[in-house]
């Protein structure tokens, strides 16, 4: 018994470690780009789109030879990212906000196909990562594009981002350059021991409570890297940027499709078949339909927090009963 309990302990406790050095990584990140006068749609990128503590849970356990945590842990993350948090917000408020390219939809269309390959046929799972990874660099490539003719019709906007930065930008220079590189880097170090340590527990635990890898990955490790997802919507809605919180979702789960899959894949190599990759993965699919339908309304209501609920329950109640199919 003490055994479990002391790995239960190293679980939370590496995760709180993850949680807290993540903030400092990216807050100084930050305050790096605005240093050396990035654009702070490049900013944006960096503080909503990078998601390194499910990055580093799933890239270490491919590692250590756990692919149905790494791999449920992508599928899993994005699926309670995608309706826990906006279920419970939209109980409570009607959101509104502005229609989304239908580039953005696409590229998940593009990126579930790629996912179903990976463990639908055998030794796909390398090149679908391969795949995974040369998508985020036409995402990516696609919106610095996209950044700069926008930067050309909102002249106005962009020189009030410029002189912010300017005015941030004097701020920060009296702290030292390197002492922000450094911090960033303990930062990242930091993840790394508490990815490693989240993994080696996780690994323990399922072994002493017999827990089926599967359940674990889509949903212990799912819940505990979706805290911030909750408070980012959460806040997004306080501050009447209900456009940044979601576009901060589509960022993150389009990270995790890329380049968390791309890297876990590549080392993973293959994933033998099971059914629950098949049962998660369609679930994913719904949720992205979903959306894309429901975003062509221009808002969701209490309704579609409603039914984004039940979305979760089944998830919950597939993955708890059918994880060893």
């Amino acid at each position: 018994m003490l055994g479990i309990t002391v790995w239960i302990i190293f679980f939370i406790g590496s995760y709180f470690i993850i949680f807290f050095a993540a903030d400092i990584f990216l807050d100084n990140l930050k305050d790096i780009c605005v240093i050396y006068n990035l654009s702070p749609f490049i900013i944006g990128m960096l503080v909503l789109g990078i998601d390194p503590e499910e990055s580093i849970a799933s890239i270490i356990a491919a590692i250590n030879g756990l692919p149905y945590v790494s791999f449920g842990n992508v599928v899993g993350n994005s699926i309670i990212a995608m309706t826990l948090p906006f279920s419970i917000s939209l109980l409570f408020y009607t959101l509104k906000f502005k229609s989304l390219s239908r580039f953005y939809f696409i590229i998940l269309y593009i990126l579930l196909i790629n996912l179903l390959f990976s463990f639908v046929f055998n030794n796909f799972m390398f090149i679908s990562g391969l795949i995974a990874l040369g998508v985020y660099i036409i995402y990516f490539l696609r919106n610095l594009r996209h950044y700069s003719q926008e930067k050309d019709r909102i002249t106005e906007d962009i020189e009030d981002d410029i002189k912010f930065n300017e005015i941030e930008s004097m701020e920060l220079q009296g702290s030292s350059k390197a002492k922000k590189i450094f911090i960033t880097s303990i930062g990242f170090i930091f993840i790394l021991i508490g990815g490693e340590l989240l993994i080696l527990s996780a690994g323990q635990i399922i072994d002493i409570l017999h827990i089926p890898e599967a359940f674990f990955g889509f949903i212990i490790i799912g819940f505990v890297t979706n805290v911030e997802e909750l408070t980012l919507i959460l806040k997004s809605i306080k501050k009447k940027s209900v456009d940044i919180g979601f576009g901060g979702m589509i960022g993150k789960l389009i990270w995790n499709l890329t380049i968390t899959f791309g890297i876990s894949g590549v080392i993973m190599m293959n994933i033998s078949f099971k059914f629950i990759l098949l049962w998660n993965w369609l679930i994913l699919l719904i949720i992205i339909v979903y959306f894309n339908l429901s975003y062509r309304r221009d808002k969701l209501t209490k309704k579609d927090g409603l039914i984004l609920l039940v979305i979760f329950i089944v998830f919950i109640i597939i993955n708890v009963f059918f994880a060893e199919i």
